[in-house]
């Protein structure tokens, strides 16, 4: 049986398409299951979307053994495996996310192809594969129905080992997709991911935020780089984090927060994120606190342009860090409402967050 996905969501037009697809996620620490849950960005960037009110489309693919529940129907795949992947962790390992953190795809369902998508336009789109599923076919699809498409540079650069399905990378320019970086509006890479592009060279082409765990992430764009700065967390689970990251960012940036703000946003939910073990829960009151501070920062950036500047300004606006505090109280007031046990270690933004 298969699902099919251009049936209109309940929030119809929706503003956003979310193209990658969902998995299950298994997290393994020191040889032990910690748990089982739906994993996938599409899955971080969803729960990030509904606690925003974005609408939003999302086009995935799963196996028929596929386990969980979600907002919109999958496209199920017959006689095909759900993408699924091992997450091993090591305590022994001193890192902020990912040093400690072996990931391995154990099995992989059939490619997003571009006539699984939509017919009909969207505002922005969101290229966030995790196993090798959005194809360069398909990315130059979402380019030409997207205004702006926000691309996650696992998307383009992981492979698989053939024996044990081991994550790795490939140099973007051998990955197939190089020559389509000056048609997309942003590139999401982490630190580690970093390496695997020539940066000076890539951000010529597009803009780009590399992200950092406890260092913030950096935005480049025109020749200018500008540090954004994280927000602490105790940290329990990377996993997602720089998918939530992209989200929170994508989501500020249409709704007309300046580059620096929304990137301050995406920080805020990555650090949301790595709180809690699986796929996050935005407690509602939290959320909407959230949107205040936005509509209010908002307001304040469109009060400071002047005619004919740009949305796109690559310089810290007039109250980025009373917007940075705001957000940051708001934050403390999650921590405050986790589990005395959760705050036992104090890290900063421990998920390697991406532009």
């Amino acid at each position: 049986m298969v699902s099919d996905t251009k049936d209109p969501p309940p929030n119809f037009p929706p503003r956003a398409l979310i193209v990658g697809n969902f998995c299950h996620d298994i997290l393994i620490r020191d040889a032990h299951v910690v748990t089982e849950s739906l994993g996938g960005a599409a899955s971080f960037i969803s729960t990030v979307f509904e606690g925003l009110s974005v609408p939003y489309l999302t086009v995935s693919k799963v196996g028929e053994d596929f386990a969980y529940s979600t907002n919109q129907s999958p496209i199920v795949v017959g006689n095909s495996k759900t993408t699924t992947f091992r997450a091993f962790f090591d305590s022994s390992i001193a890192g902020d996310g990912h040093g400690d953190r072996i990931l391995k795809r154990v099995s992989a369902c059939a490619p997003i192809l571009p006539s699984d998508l939509p017919d009909f336009r969207f505002e922005f789109g969101m290229a966030v594969g995790v196993g090798g599923e959005v194809l360069p076919e398909t990315l130059e699809r979402m380019i030409e129905i997207c205004d702006v498409v926000f691309v996650d540079i696992q998307s383009l650069i992981r492979v698989f080992d053939e024996i044990d399905g081991t994550v790795q990378h490939v140099n973007l320019k051998e990955s197939g997709f190089f020559h389509l970086l000056p048609r997309i509006g942003l590139l999401k890479a982490s630190a580690e991911e970093a390496p695997f592009m020539d940066a000076e060279e890539v951000k010529k082409l597009c803009p780009v935020v590399v992200t950092n765990g406890k260092e913030g992430c950096k935005l480049y764009s025109n020749g200018s780089v500008l540090q954004i700065a994280p927000f602490t967390a105790t940290q329990l689970d990377p996993t997602g984090a720089g998918d939530s990251f992209l989200g929170g960012f994508a989501a500020g940036f249409t709704a007309g927060l300046a580059v620096p703000d929304a990137a301050l946003l995406g920080n805020l939910f990555g650090s949301l994120t790595v709180a809690q073990i699986g796929l996050p829960h935005f407690e509602s009151r939290i959320l909407q606190r959230i949107k205040d501070e936005v509509d209010r920062r908002k307001l304040q950036f469109i009060d400071s342009l002047s005619p004919g500047e740009n949305e796109l300004i690559h310089w810290i606006p007039e109250g980025h860090e009373q917007f940075h505090k705001s957000l940051g109280t708001v934050r403390s007031e999650f921590q405050l409402n986790l589990p005395a046990s959760h705050r036992a270690v104090e890290q900063v933004n421990g998920a390697n967050l991406k532009l």
